[in-house]
């Protein structure tokens, strides 16, 4: 039930800078295909609920798991031993739910939060594997992957066992081509280009107010220089320091932005540089596409565009962290990306999932197409050959084709490169200088189309996070280029496979915005009273729009989205109370930009009225403690205080859900006055009860005779603890059931005349405000009194669970009979009068001891008490941390803390038949018929029995607990979430703790992000909660 830092799976393709000229080291190519993702909670709920499923690592039937293990992976694993490699899983998540989102901060953390479900899920069999082997591992959540560290084929085929593993691929390692300098006549035509913005009318955009401001950009590439005054001012972190706005992956650098190679500053300069001097020339240029924007970077390439350094970024881009990779917030994402680097002459799917997620939160990716161009048609290099990215060629300052850029076509006769723009010769920063210098690559157009959509995006912040609409216009505003050259390698003068769509042109981009623009849009008016529980109603009408618009709802509290709040009315939630709800519109039609419309806001959201039950629980006397009882009628999720009234006056302290009347209250009619609170409704007081306290009621075992009643002996009445404690004892001794005139002590001597008789006392208490209560020991024969006696004793261990066989000592005669009774703490133990006990949890901190009693003919019946053992101990049945143990069947427990407990129940060692995982207490329910318990971060496991503790009334935040002996049952409220912001939180009430694989254990489950109210059933066996506290209110 909790958040895992995760990493991302491999490509087998070379990964190269693209930046011309320069080749690739040559490498084993492997034999890939397009994977995806799954999810997981261990059992938490039921197969019906459409719901996480527990883990499972049964074997595919359709594939052994040595088909799963690349043909490339097995050779290098054969060839080494042991070695990294990549473990990748199952379908990824449908993320097209995020498309609909319109909030920046909750687009983002809906595509994060699905995607760390999803590697959860499909990740923890696999987890566990690697934790019993004792392996290093890396999970990763955006490429849903884990990188094992140091395997060897055994344990990679043990793992493609796991039915959530659909691949085993090796790491890829690559060389860093080094850029160079354009030639000296391609200088002298990009100087007269101003470094390509004039090529793309980058500057015409910013004469009409657009500079990029508002828009983020990032690059994954060997890092930027942060002291370089040409980009240095647009960092984002120059104000606000360097977490969330650096990320060193590579682990190559320090804390704060760096660049050793140089690749990355240049990049990053060509989208956001403001004015520098040429090193050649000495002239100023205005050289990044959007001056205004800010950036952020991690540096995935700085050593040797390492793979799981890639999808590490690639991770980051989505949910950017603290500079130590904490602290994980997908609001501050960027909005654009650009990947100058990638593997020559492939298709291969690295990173698709990664840029599929980019997408879906809203990420516009920018790729460089290749810079194999030279070897003709079908040069294209991965990932911009994918048909799913926006991948872009190179051309000189005359518009014409560069030798190096790549041609097409990529993916399944997919048209590559996208777009083409200025890459030859061009000016921009580098580390440790002022000045600029030009370079030449598909790694130098590519941040001219990424530069491009964030001063598009500024100019028109409709398109902001539109991803394919924002691809449409690029390409459609693309300048067409014709002519044999261009059609070399197929398509047509719109689109072909070396310039693609045509020649990038930001300006013809922007009017063809303007010209997507809706003629006329009505802004929506909501219909209906701004009140808790009222329904309101969106008034928009798509005719009134021109042209005719097709509209989409969203209703917005104080500004936030509502989740799920989609339709063109909107029942107004608690939730709600005191803020101003607007409905927004998305209007569409087909060549028109999708245009927002907002309504009004509404008066603030008034409160309603609420009602509801309330009685006192429980025998209304003294000493007994009853119970303000708010029953199930108020709103789900009211908070109630409580205040405990005599005759009307308020009770000092009384306060809270629980009161005992103490002896000064008998005869008063007592009453408890429930302040009901919950956000939406307007408070309300309810006072209920009345009744009068009853005098109270004395509880306790009987007495007991102390001694030999034999003639001429004294015995001693042993009055037990009652509760409450009595204030006065008085005593009367009996035989045969008569009183014995004057045997009113604590002790009595037996005469002789009472010889063959029966011998009793009984004990009276009272106390003020109690009825008096008495009670009669047990009988004992008066006779003659046995030579010889001794001290019984025991043996056994002492430990609850354990168990204590009584010693009766030596009796002379030898007794008819004997008979036992086991105390705890000197109180009779109820049903235990065997020679054995079985110790309970109830007997858990207590001191026990055993009285055996001998009887005989003619001979007094003789009691005699063993000496008190030291306090019972916890059960000694224990199941350790980590490995497979073959344990006892029952209940156990363990202390997680804070720490994540994950536990397992196998069959086998590739059949899990139950799962669960948690911080705070845990309880697992291990059957006998089971081959094996394996547990990481709980700690020591210990046999569970019941009555150890007394049943509390209110939870903790995270924590398993068994009803009705550590959880009353009873109806319980939270107020939500017990992190201010966090998300929602998880409860599941339990039919049993054995963490069923198919969710049969599970009564129910849910989660809360606002006050809830729960009732624990009868049925149940225990309930689970992670993040939110509950406490008893009925």
């Amino acid at each position: 039930m909790h958040s895992m830092f995760t990493r991302v799976v491999a490509s087998a393709a070379a990964v190269a800078f693209l930046a011309t000229p320069g080749t690739a080291a040559a490498l084993v190519p492997d034999d890939d295909g397009q994977i995806a993702a799954r999810t997981f909670r261990s059992g938490d709920q039921a197969a019906g609920d459409g719901a996480l499923q527990p883990m499972t690592r049964e074997m595919s039937s359709a594939v052994r798991p040595e088909e799963k293990i690349t043909a490339a992976a097995r050779k290098k694993l054969t060839a080494s031993g042991t070695t990294d490699f990549w473990l990748r899983f199952g379908e990824a998540p449908d993320l097209s739910a995020a498309y609909e989102i319109s909030d920046w901060a909750e687009r983002g953390r809906y595509v994060t939060e699905t995607l760390q479900a999803a590697a959860q899920d499909s990740q923890a069999a696999a987890i566990a594997d690697l934790e019993r082997a004792g392996v290093s591992y890396e999970t990763y959540w955006a490429s849903n992957a884990i990188l094992v560290e140091g395997g060897s084929l055994d344990l990679a085929t043990e793992l493609a066992a796991n039915v959530d593993v659909t691949q085993v691929r090796p790491t890829v390692r690559y060389a860093l081509p080094e850029p160079v300098g354009a030639t000296a006549e391609e200088e002298a035509a990009a100087a007269a280009s101003t470094s390509g913005i004039a090529a793309i009318n980058a500057d015409d955009v910013w004469a009409l107010g657009a500079t990029g401001e508002g828009i983020v950009v990032s690059n994954i590439d060997t890092g930027v220089d942060r002291t370089n005054a040409s980009v240095a001012a647009a960092y984002r972190g120059a104000t606000t320091g360097h977490d969330y706005n650096w990320y060193n992956s590579a682990g190559t650098g320090g804390s704060y932005p760096n660049d050793a190679n140089g690749h990355g500053t240049h990049t990053m300069g060509t989208m956001v540089g403001g004015v520098g001097t040429a090193a050649s020339s000495g002239n100023e240029f205005s050289f990044g596409v959007a001056p205004d924007s800010e950036w952020i970077a991690t540096n995935g390439c700085a050593d040797l565009c390492l793979d799981s350094s890639l999808i590490a970024s690639g991770q980051w881009i989505l949910a950017p962290t603290r500079w130590d990779g904490s602290g994980a917030d997908p609001a501050k994402r960027p909005h654009v990306v650009n990947n100058s680097w990638g593997a020559p002459l492939s298709t291969d799917p690295f990173m698709e999932d990664v840029t599929g997620a980019w997408e879906a939160a809203g990420i516009f990716a920018a790729f460089a197409n290749g810079n194999e161009g030279e070897l003709g048609c079908d040069s294209s290099g991965s990932p911009g050959s994918r048909a799913a990215t926006y991948s872009v060629g190179a051309m000189r300052a005359n518009g014409e084709i560069a030798n190096f850029s790549s041609r097409g076509p990529g993916q399944s006769g997919t048209v590559k490169p996208d777009v083409t723009a200025p890459g030859v010769g061009v000016l921009s920063a580098v580390p440790g200088s002022t000045k600029l210098e030009r370079l030449s690559g598909t790694s130098m157009a590519t941040p001219h189309v990424a530069g491009a959509v964030a001063l598009l995006w500024s100019a028109v912040p409709a398109l902001v996070g539109n991803v394919p609409e924002t691809r449409a216009v690029l390409d459609r505003s693309a300048v067409d280029v014709g002519g044999t050259a261009a059609l070399e390698c197929g398509g047509t003068a719109e689109d072909n496979n070396v310039y693609g769509e045509g020649r990038l042109d930001v300006l013809a981009a922007y009017e063809l915005t303007q010209s997507m623009e809706f003629e006329a849009t009505q802004e929506p008016s909501v219909t209906g009273t701004a009140k808790v529980g009222q329904t309101l109603t969106a008034v928009a009408d798509g005719a009134a729009w021109s042209p005719v618009a097709s509209l989409e709802y969203q209703w917005r509290r104080d500004g936030k989205m509502i989740s799920g709040a989609t339709n063109g009315t909107y029942k107004v939630q608690p939730a709600d109370a005191g803020a101003q709800l607007t409905v927004s519109v998305l209007g569409t039609a087909e060549g028109r930009l999708p245009t927002t419309r907002t309504s009004a806001p509404t008066a603030p959201v008034a409160n309603t009225t609420m009602s509801g039950g309330g009685w006192i629980s429980g025998a209304v006397r003294v000493g007994n403690v009853v119970r303000a009882s708010s029953g199930t009628a108020w709103p789900s999720g009211t908070q109630f205080t409580y205040q405990w009234k005599a005759d009307g006056t308020a009770i000092s302290g009384a306060t809270g859900f629980t009161y005992k009347p103490n002896a000064s209250k008998r005869g008063a009619k007592l009453t408890v006055t429930l302040t009901a609170k919950r956000k939406g409704y307007d408070t309300v007081r309810k006072t209920v009860g009345g009744k009068t306290v009853a005098s109270g009621v004395f509880s306790g075992s009987v007495p007991r005779i102390q001694g030999t009643p034999a003639v001429g002996r004294t015995v001693k009445a042993i009055a037990p603890q009652w509760t409450p404690g009595r204030t006065r004892t008085t005593y009367q001794w009996k035989v045969n059931g008569n009183k014995i005139s004057g045997a009113t002590s604590a002790s009595y001597k037996v005469p002789s005349k009472y010889k063959g008789k029966t011998l009793t006392v009984t004990v009276k208490g009272y106390r003020t405000g109690f009825k008096s209560w008495w009670r009669t020991s047990k009988g004992l024969a008066i006779g003659k009194e046995f030579t010889t006696t001794s001290r019984p004793g025991m043996s056994g261990t002492l430990n609850v669970g354990g168990k204590l066989t009584a010693k009766p000592g030596t009796w002379k005669p030898g007794p008819s009979g004997l008979s036992y009774q086991w105390f705890a703490n000197g109180e009779p133990i109820a049903g235990a009068t065997g020679k054995t006990l079985k110790i309970k949890g109830a007997q858990y901190k207590k001191r026990i001891s055993v009285q055996v009693t001998a009887r005989r003919w003619g001979y007094a019946t003789t009691p005699r008490m063993s000496e008190r053992t030291s306090r019972i101990v916890p059960s000694h049945v224990t199941i350790p941390e980590g490995g497979l143990w073959a344990a006892q069947g029952g209940t156990y427990t363990a202390k997680a803390g804070s720490s994540l407990c994950t536990w397992e129940r196998l069959a086998s060692p590739t059949n899990r038949l139950g799962a669960d995982y948690g911080s705070g207490q845990r309880v697992a329910t291990v059957k006998s018929t089971d081959w094996a318990f394996w547990s990481e971060g709980c700690g020591t496991w210990t046999k569970y029995y019941p009555g150890m503790v007394k049943a509390r009334t209110s939870t903790w935040s995270n924590g398993v607990w068994i009803l009705g002996d550590q959880l009353q049952r009873g109806t319980y409220v939270t107020a939500g979430p017990s992190v201010d912001g966090g998300s929602a939180c998880y409860f599941a009430i339990l039919k049993e703790t054995t963490g069923n694989r198919s969710g049969a254990h599970v009564i129910r489950s849910g989660t809360a992000t606002e006050p809830m109210t729960l009732t624990l059933p009868s049925g149940a066996r225990a309930f689970e909660t992670a993040g939110c506290s509950w406490k008893r209110v009925s």
